[in-house]
């Protein structure tokens, strides 16, 4: 009779992991031991000498390096792991392919990045302070690393803990500036969704047995590696790309998998990685509620139809305990986004809803890429084995774009979101090619399609000439946000704010527009941050960004002309302008020609604040105050409080 007990199964367990995973078990109880202890010293000041042992970039941060060191080789045991319990073994001719797609991808990446003068702001900036928070926060010992980590995780829209401790081991070693951040991604995250890519056409080209196998897979990999959707995002330093290639796998795992029969190790398999898709970035937690819900909504059918009543127990036991494994770690992040209201915190950047997201989607793909789509999902509804895959690639599509519309509009970065299931479609026409009667036909027809997909990639990169009408191509033309030729001139504003500037918040700029903001400034030199603590970040969304004081209590006002307008900032910049002429409460303290015809001026105070300076802004921002009164109204309030006995 088998041991059951307890420790007999979890040594069962111990048995049947691979030397590996026994590796990233081993290191992860030594850094639990750690935890731990940095704990306890963080409550024992005693112990924190000892704790910060390790700790701190000196070169690096033993712990932090540790930590995501056993986080890849984790990843690489996870991937292997799914490849075992899919049956997926790559041939040699799948190597080539993967070769040849990651070496014209970096070479590509390189040929875009390397030596470009630019600066990463806003979302493009985000990961990359995340990625040098992650250090910053580690270097005050594990307990402070591993804390905000999981605070990150759970209350901001961008969460940490996947993206930066993957690069980490790599970014470290490095200079660490954003544009080695950028290169950094733009090699390793298209490798890895390449091969995820690989690994799903070899679920789907068992399933669906193409005529000719090779075919497939290549036309497949090209339309991966050729769809601008795709890469947009990545080339301006964003990398949230690196969701599709959970969401390739995650589609590999379920594909053909109708619950019939146990197969823990795939449901594993399939239930981390859909933990690491949601925490890649909130948008994709979409991606994974209209997958589970077409593959849920499918095996509840097939069990119906056939009378399985093991398949339906089992989906029902693998949703319980998926939410059990998933949903309890990352409850506050669920509680957090449904309890918030994005559509009005953002709503000045909401663009039309559902219908309009639709149309969006369609300029983003362009006809050529459209074509192809709406060829496979035809064909798939035409064979019966792909009729489901069809339905998931449209359908999946639509779904997707209503749930995030909900919430807030796509750019092309969200618009990743509903990559997996327009690739999808693309498959499904790589297999309508593959199956054509005649070898000729077959070979000549992938030829065709894959050089109009290069044409219309190198024209959307600027590769290549324009040669098709602009509807036929991708609505995506690959630009670098915020190309600069005036480096030299914000280093001078950020040296003269350094020089006549103290204390934090102690400088404030009014425009936000998409030449010149406080952004530009407080990112121009990273990773030295210095001018982060004297120049505030600007108010530019009123459903989001409360009044700025700083207006009133920072020593220096800067302002451009002509103005660079975002939202409400021209108001608050003809309300500045306004007080400037009635009270005189500044003086102009410095001009800066920035050579491309704007000129940035610094206003020095010179008076204490008054209420008649806040009814200025009163009057020209009552709009905003009407809707947005808990950004306005209740800043206002207060400092008339503070202002009553100024002059």
């Amino acid at each position: 009779m088998p041991n059951s007990t307890p420790r007999a199964k979890i040594y069962q367990y111990f048995a049947r992991m691979t030397r590996l995973e026994r590796a990233v078990l081993a290191l992860l109880c030594i850094f639990a031991v750690k935890f731990v202890f940095s704990t306890v010293a963080h409550f024992v000041p005693a112990l924190q000498a000892v704790d910060m042992l390790g700790s701190g970039r000196h070169p690096v941060d033993v712990w932090l390096l540790m930590l995501c060191c056993t986080a890849v080789l984790g990843t690489f045991c996870l991937y292997r792991r799914a490849l075992r319990s899919v049956s997926v073994r790559l041939t040699r001719f799948d190597g080539v392919v993967l070769a040849i797609c990651c070496v014209l991808s970096a070479a590509f990446y390189l040929h875009a990045m390397l030596g470009r003068q630019s600066l990463y702001l806003w979302d493009n900036a985000t990961y990359y302070n995340l990625q040098v928070r992650l250090e910053s926060n580690f270097a005050d010992g594990v307990f402070m690393g591993v804390g905000s980590t999981i605070y990150k995780t759970w209350f901001n829209d961008y969460a940490p803990f996947v993206i930066n401790i993957l690069l980490e081991p790599f970014f470290m070693f490095t200079a660490r500036t954003a544009n080695i951040f950028a290169i950094l991604c733009a090699l390793l995250i298209p490798s890895l969704v390449y091969f995820s890519a690989l690994v799903l056409l070899q679920v789907l080209r068992r399933q669906l047995a193409p005529k000719s196998l090779r075919l497939f897979t290549a036309l497949g990999m090209a339309f991966v590696l050729l769809l601008p959707l795709l890469h947009i995002a990545l080339y301006r330093g964003m990398p949230d790309l690196l969701g599709v290639a959970f969401a390739f796998m995650l589609m590999a795992l379920l594909t053909g998998y109708d619950f019939d029969v146990p197969a823990p190790a795939r449901l594993v398999c399939v239930t981390t990685f859909t933990g690491l898709l949601i925490l890649t970035r909130r948008s994709y937690m979409f991606t994974v509620v209209v997958i589970f819900l077409f593959y849920g909504g499918w095996v509840l059918l097939q069990a119906a139809l056939h009378h399985r009543k093991g398949a339906f127990v089992r989906l029902w036991q693998f949703a319980i305990v998926s939410l059990v494994c998933v949903g309890g770690p990352l409850a506050p992040m669920f509680w957090r986004i449904v309890k918030a209201d994005y559509s009005d915190r953002y709503a000045t950047y909401q663009t039309g809803g559902f219908f309009s997201e639709l149309h969006n989607q369609y300029v983003y793909l362009g006809m050529l890429v459209g074509a192809i789509f709406l060829v496979g999902f035809l064909y798939g509804l035409y064979k019966k084995n792909a009729r489901f895959l069809s339905v998931l690639s449209l359908a999946g599509a639509v779904a997707t774009v209503l749930l995030v519309t909900r919430v807030q509009n796509m750019d092309d970065h969200q618009s990743l979101a509903v990559a997996p299931f327009y690739l999808l479609g693309c498959f499904l026409c790589a297999l309508a090619v593959a199956n054509l009667p005649w070898g000729a036909l077959r070979g000549v027809t992938a030829a065709v399609l894959t050089a109009l997909c290069v044409l219309n990639f190198g024209g959307c990169s600027q590769l290549l000439p324009i040669v098709f009408p602009s509807q036929v191509y991708s609505g995506l033309f690959f630009y670098v946000d915020n190309e600069r030729t005036d480096m030299d001139q914000i280093a001078q504003v950020n040296d003269w704010l350094r020089a006549n500037c103290s204390g934090e918040n102690s400088a404030y700029m009014i425009c936000h527009g998409v030449v010149y903001s406080a952004d530009v400034f407080r990112a121009a030199a990273l990773p030295d941050e210095s001018i982060r603590t004297l120049l505030a970040y600007g108010a530019v969304n009123p459903g989001n960004d409360a009044f700025p004081k700083e207006l009133f209590t920072a020593q220096v006002v800067l302002t451009c002309t002509p103005f660079d307008p975002s939202n409400h900032t021209e108001k608050i910049n003809n309300a500045f302008l306004e007080n400037q002429e009635r009270y005189q409460p500044f003086e102009v303290a410095a001009t800066f020609d920035m050579g491309n015809g704007y000129t940035i001026t610094a206003y020095r105070r010179v008076k204490a604040p008054t209420v008649a300076e806040l009814d200025t802004y009163r009057s020209w921002l009552a709009e905003e105050d009407a809707q947005y009164p808990y950004n306005f109204s209740a800043v206002w309030d207060q400092l008339e409080a503070e202002f009553a006995n100024n002059g």
